[in-house]
């Protein structure tokens, strides 16, 4: 079998972006920079693993802030204006187009973007509707509202980042939902994703498909996005609760089904305390 260093260019890359592409929450520096290491030419690997990188940003929901308005907008496909080489992007909240530096997730060349759209009342009405949601639900998200050129959907993101590496965690929720406002259907999709790596490594990666049917009260874009919000809030607390039951039953059935609580003495081991007797067993016999 070959090593990684004899492995071609292309098939390397191909290795690599994958590890990236996989990057627990709030890790993906860290990763990047090992793999960095791995590859050996610096330049080589930034050129190559760029489109690996803005690809994982816009899956991941990273988030950019604009420097004069302070606006944070999140980074996805939805936003994207031209070809992913360009990393240009929409912010439609404040109406311009920015560029994003996917390595050091700056901003750049913050240009103007009127918007002149039938459906644009409406979308405005779904952000404001979106932000008091958000901002009564998630401690740090983000949200940022688009519509289709056609106008025939508008699509809702949402991200929340909770790192806590002092703690040995990172977690990240996302979630979509692409409306369709003649019908008042809403298609949403709702990842989880959490690393917990204290003595171990261990991920979480939970997602469901919604479909559901919002019911506004009239026609008026304010009574529209006040319904998709309400009905967006209680699909994501019926997600949620779900998680919370199915970890409760984890903890106390499923585990408890794999392995004892506590061996047969009912004490638990000191592995410190064992380790140390083999070295000083170990060191008795080389003396005698």
């Amino acid at each position: 079998m070959e090593s990684f260093a004899e492995l071609p260019v292309e098939e390397k890359f191909k290795i690599v972006s994958g590890f990236l592409l996989e990057s627990p929450p709030g890790e993906v520096n860290e990763v990047y920079n090992d793999l960095k290491v791995l590859m050996g030419d610096e330049e080589e690997f930034e050129r190559g693993i760029k489109p690996a990188l803005q690809q994982h940003n816009n899956e991941q929901y990273i988030v950019a802030t604009l420097p004069e308005k302070n606006n944070k907008v999140i980074v996805s496909k939805y936003g994207q204006i031209g070809e992913i080489e360009d990393d240009l992007y929409l912010d439609p909240r404040s109406q311009q187009t920015f560029k994003f530096e996917h390595v050091r997730h700056t901003v750049t060349d913050v240009q103007p973007y009127p918007v002149d759209s039938a459906i644009e009342p409406l979308r405005a009405a779904i952000d404001t509707a979106i932000i008091e949601y958000v901002t009564d639900h998630y401690p740090n998200g983000v949200s940022s509202v688009y519509s289709t050129d056609d106008n025939s959907t508008l699509s809702i993101t949402i991200v929340d980042n909770k790192y806590n590496p002092h703690n040995l965690w990172n977690g990240r929720w996302r979630s979509t939902w692409v409306i369709s406002p003649e019908s008042n259907e809403l298609k949403g999709t709702i990842k989880v994703n959490v690393h917990y790596f204290e003595d171990g490594n261990v991920q979480l990666n939970a997602s469901k498909e919604i479909e559901i049917t919002a019911s506004p009260n009239s026609e008026e874009p304010a009574d529209k996005a006040k319904a998709y919000a309400k009905s967006i809030s209680n699909a994501e607390d019926e997600f949620q609760g779900s998680l919370n039951e199915s970890y409760i039953d984890l903890s106390e059935n499923t585990f408890k089904g794999l392995r004892r609580a506590l061996p047969l003495t009912r004490h638990k081991l000191d592995w410190d305390k064992i380790l140390n007797y083999k070295i000083g067993q170990e060191l008795a016999n080389k003396a005698t």
